[in-house]
């Protein structure tokens, strides 16, 4: 290894230690968002003097109800919570007002300073009436004084009214009007209501991998742990509605056997929400002088109408409590269906991640099967080594390359327009590699029985020659020129794409059709006789190609098959026909086509020969064919 690459992996592997340890230095900082929400809404109701947890978790689970069967527990739960939370304001703003907070030395001062302050807006607006009753029946000398005197007061009720208004602000703030902060906390939380049902509105449940059809492992992979979340926050959902219920019944008994004991005393025993401190509800018992009516908690004593008032409160809030704890315990019933509901989707994506599993395993169970295959048929074909390591290198790559397509469907689902988008690709590469493609199928039909190998002599589109290799794509020969100089090569190779054999047409000379019609002709003088030169060089022929037609004979007729299978002849025929000069024989033989030139050379020496022992005169000539 050089010194470059060293350096280059010492600082790779120093980035990849420095980023695990930033990484597992802040593991925590993932969750902080989720952390810093539940603490957030913590405490917020830690605050609230009337807890709205229920209809808030009711909306936060609304948001995730997918399915039809979903939106349906989550209505209920909605309608539930609403309702339980509606009957825990109620029971809160009837506590304020019947156990006022008790009073310190600031909020004492407050109210006193609020009971001037209504007194003077209570004269002011009476003033105020009394003016513009005057103003109407004022005649026109009076009437700018009584408008200028109700001027002077509106502004003055004006300027009292702020100043009450801040005075109530003040005495809410610490804590001295207990009811208007629940009325705050109650007009807040139909403002956040009303803001969840448009959040509701705009949701689109279609966007949860969970609503999804598709049957690819990855969206089932997603909607499982999507199902996983919901299934934890219905699980603690539920306990939460359960323990509220058990707290409204502990409140319920508690309240119900003070009720008791107030009516057989005829006392006040404590005050009668669970949202008053307990050191505002020690019973002390009445003094010995105490009166014998009905006394209030500190044993001041009370009229007969306020004290049945009271008890009648009381009673309301146990019939409050009793409805309360109804709608918790029908609330985590909903909670118990809507979990079963959702454990059940959990478990049915599980079984379709199971069956994409199963599939995998099957297609990599056929791409072993189809190399295995692939190879076991390329070890029986008898082609070169080479080509064989191509063949099968490209075969295997093929497979690999389907079965990989077939896994990625699988994991990650068909696109959107998949078939017009496989449409457009293989539109698109057929066009752009159509010589390849073609080459590529052209070589399995040049390397068929009817195709060419190396060592043929064949002609290709006019190019002739003998046929050095056939590849998968490309086919390379040795020219050789034309016919008529058959055996002598040029020396140049000649390489084609295969497509360029199958889209025209190709001869193969060293097969069946590897005859060829050859001829002679010589001319005799008009004074011989021209049917005993004719006949010998008939015979000449016939007893140098005796062989060659033999064997064209028999390939002829094994090669025609059926209907179309007759004798054939391949004996040299003679034709004679006089010109100008003499007489002009021509005779027909059968030669191969790469010994053409060496077999018509072969018979003009014995043609030679021959008219030289006739004692032809030398005006005969030879006459080459054209």
């Amino acid at each position: 290894m050089k010194t470059s690459e060293k350096i280059v992996l010492t600082v790779l592997l120093v980035l990849l230690i420095a980023a695990l340890a930033a990484t597992i230095f802040t593991r925590g900082w993932a969750d902080s968002p989720r952390r810093l929400y539940v603490d957030t809404v913590r405490n917020e109701h830690k605050d609230q003097l009337v807890d709205t947890r229920a209809l808030d978790t009711a909306q936060q689970l609304a948001l995730l109800a997918v399915s039809h069967w979903e939106q349906r527990y989550a209505q209920e739960a909605l309608r539930l919570a609403d309702h339980s939370v509606d009957l825990a304001f109620a029971a809160a703003l009837e506590d304020a007002k019947e156990n006022p907070p008790p009073e310190t030395a600031q909020t004492r001062d407050l109210n006193k300073r609020l009971v001037d302050l209504e007194a003077r807006v209570s004269a002011e607006t009476a003033r105020v009436a009394q003016l513009t009753a005057q103003l109407a029946k004022a005649t026109a000398s009076t009437k700018d004084a009584v408008q200028e005197d109700l001027d002077l007061v509106n502004a003055q009720l004006a300027l009292d009214q702020d100043e009450l208004d801040d005075a109530h602000q003040d005495l809410t703030r610490v804590g001295g009007d207990k009811r208007a902060v629940i009325q705050q906390q109650l007009d807040e939380h139909e403002a956040s209501q009303a803001h969840a049902a448009k959040e509701a509105e705009s949701l689109n449940p279609a966007a949860s991998p969970e609503a999804s059809h598709a049957k690819n492992l990855l969206t089932q992979v997603q909607a499982v742990w999507s199902l996983r979340t919901k299934i934890s926050l219905l699980q603690q959902a539920r306990q939460n509605a359960l323990d509220r219920a058990a707290t409204d019944s502990a409140a319920h008994d508690a309240l119900e056997k003070d009720l008791d004991s107030e009516k057989s005393q005829k006392k006040v025993v404590r005050p009668n929400s669970k949202t008053v401190a307990s050191s505002h509800s020690v019973e002390q018992p009445p003094p010995p002088s105490a009166p014998a009516g009905p006394v209030d908690a500190k044993g001041q004593p009370i009229s007969q109408v306020t004290f049945l008032k009271h008890l009648g409160v009381d009673q309301k809030n146990i019939a409050a409590y009793d409805k309360r704890m109804e709608d918790e315990q029908s609330l985590a019933a909903v909670y118990a269906g809507w979990l079963a509901l959702a454990q059940a989707r959990h478990h049915a994506f599980v079984h379709g991640i199971l069956l994409c599993g199963v599939w995998i395993a099957l297609i990599a169970l056929f791409i072993f099967a189809a190399n295995s295959l692939v190879q076991r048929f390329l070890s029986d074909l008898s082609i070169d080594r080479r080509q064989m390591h191509a063949i099968r290198a490209i075969l295997l790559f093929a497979v690999q390359a389907i079965g990989i397509v077939l896994i990625l469907l699988v994991v990650l689902g068909f696109p959107n327009n998949f078939a017009t988008i496989a449409a457009l690709a293989g539109a698109g590469i057929t066009v752009a590699m159509k010589d390849f493609i073609v080459g590529f199928f052209g070589w399995f039909i040049l390397m068929g029985p009817n195709g060419i190998k190396p060592g043929d002599w064949v002609e290709i589109n006019g190019v002739g020659g003998e046929v050095l290799s056939v590849g998968l794509l490309h086919t390379v020969i040795l020219e050789t020129g034309s016919w008529s100089d058959a055996g002598h090569p040029t020396g140049r190779k000649v390489t084609f794409v295969n497509s360029f054999a199958i889209e025209g047409h190709y001869f193969n000379f060293s097969t069946s059709g590897q005859w060829l019609w050859d001829e002679i002709q010589v001319q005799v003088p008009g004074d011989k006789d021209p049917y005993k030169v004719a006949e010998s060089i008939q015979k000449i022929a016939a007893d140098d190609t005796a062989a060659n037609a033999k064997t064209a004979e028999d390939e002829w007729n094994r090669v025609a098959t059926g209907d179309a299978q007759k004798s054939f002849s391949a004996v040299p025929s003679m034709n004679v026909r006089p010109t100008g000069s003499g007489v002009d024989v021509r005779v027909r033989y059968l030669t191969r086509a790469n010994e053409r030139h060496e077999v018509r050379a072969r018979l003009y020496r014995a043609v030679v020969d021959l008219l030289h022992s006739t004692n032809i005169p030398e005006s005969a000539a030879v006459k080459p064919a054209t």
